[in-house]
């Protein structure tokens, strides 16, 4: 099968670039015909993958995005692709997938002053992208997005499919990792009987830094922060960290190529979402043995238990929060906790994720071929 996977960005980091890979690799290794349609790419994940650049002309971000969905949608329309999946911001597809939620909720939770133009015409593609004969199927990767779909462009149900995220559970393995994450404490001179809490993310104030600094203040035992990630207002989370009287227990420590190494010598993971469709960073944390606490507006809810997990009901609940903190910091070194994080992350291995969408596809493909032969 000739197969067609469409993304603007094909890189070796983000969430959907990650899904992108994995998916590419896991077809290309089954004898499919891979094809990535893309504006920029880094080295496939297998070798026998191929791509198709196409960088219209355009200035700026927002025309850039608008070119290339044309421009997509010119080239499949010439080609012979079998099946194209697309992974959001075009809208020429068989079979459609959301994986950062939608640009109609996303919008609606901003006030219509902090709207760019790139907001509009992303959300001009989503409208196209899921208007009716637009699609044979949408898949989503949380109970929570899928909601979304039905309720903002009224996607049946029989052509609607959740298949959650996924973890490489080789690459994050506490086990595996145990020299390099004992050489990571050294470094940062983590005393091996004081909790560590990490935060680990991109965008700050979406994530919930500010109510993990609140929460992280209240605490009365000893206790260390590690804040991983970017995000260009850095500066004024430090000050709040001043302001809190907490900035010698918190390491802001930037972006990091191994967060697997962060994950394994921590004690918990913070991720206070305001709004998360799913949390990648969730199922990597639990396979490397680590508890999480998150909220009701993170996806990978649905996924956790209460053994490993602590949802608190909103991010800005500091004293939940705390709570939970307080509770996690007193499973130190639970090896049995431990590996019922381990064990709940298995479930979701990235082997197994990837053949429930080999399946869906086929499927797809199958009913995208009984229509052809109808007409």
């Amino acid at each position: 099968m000739k197969i067609a996977l469409v993304h603007m960005r094909h890189a070796a980091s983000g969430g959907t670039e990650r899904f992108l890979n994995e998916l590419s690799r896991y077809l290309a290794e089954r004898g499919e015909d891979v094809t990535i349609i893309c504006r920029s790419h880094v080295s496939p994940s297998h070798p026998a993958i191929r791509f198709v650049r196409l960088r219209p002309f355009s200035i700026g971000k927002a025309l850039r995005m608008w070119r290339f969905a044309q421009a997509v949608e010119k080239h499949v329309n010439s080609a012979d692709y079998d099946l194209v999946y697309g992974l959001g911001k075009t809208w020429t597809h068989d079979l459609l997938r959301i994986g950062g939620g939608t640009v109609h909720h996303h919008l609606a939770s901003m006030s219509k002053r902090q709207r760019r133009l790139k907001d509009k015409i992303a959300a001009e593609i989503e409208a196209r992208a899921m208007a009716p004969g637009a699609y044979y199927h949408v898949v989503s990767n949380s109970w929570q997005s899928d909601r979304e779909i039905a309720e903002a462009y009224n996607v049946p149900a029989e052509q609607r499919s959740v298949i959650h995220n996924f973890v490489d559970t080789h690459r994050f393995d506490r086990k595996r990792l145990g020299d390099h994450a004992s050489a990571l404490a050294r470094e940062l001179g983590l005393g091996g009987q004081t909790p560590v809490f990490l935060f680990l993310g991109t965008g700050y104030r979406r994530k919930g830094l500010g109510p993990t600094l609140e929460a992280f203040s209240r605490l009365d035992q000893e206790a260390i922060l590690l804040v991983v990630g970017r995000d260009s207002r850095q500066a004024q989370y430090q000050e709040l960290a001043q302001r809190l009287g907490i900035a010698e227990k918190c390491r802001f420590l930037g972006e990091q190529s191994s967060p697997e190494h962060y994950f394994s010598l921590a004690d918990c993971y913070v991720l206070p979402a305001y709004y998360e469709p799913f949390g990648f960073t969730i199922l990597e944390a639990l396979a490397s043995g680590t508890p999480v606490i998150t909220t009701a507006s993170c996806g990978a809810k649905e996924v956790v238990t209460p053994e490993v997990a602590t949802v608190i009901d909103r991010a800005d609940n500091i004293e939940a929060l705390a709570c939970a903190m307080r509770a996690w910091a007193c499973r130190k070194d639970d090896a049995s906790l431990r590996a019922r994080c381990r064990e709940l992350a298995l479930t979701l291995d990235v082997e197994k994720i990837m053949a429930q969408n080999y399946q869906c596809i086929l499927d797809v493909y199958e009913k995208k071929q009984a229509v052809r032969c109808r007409t």
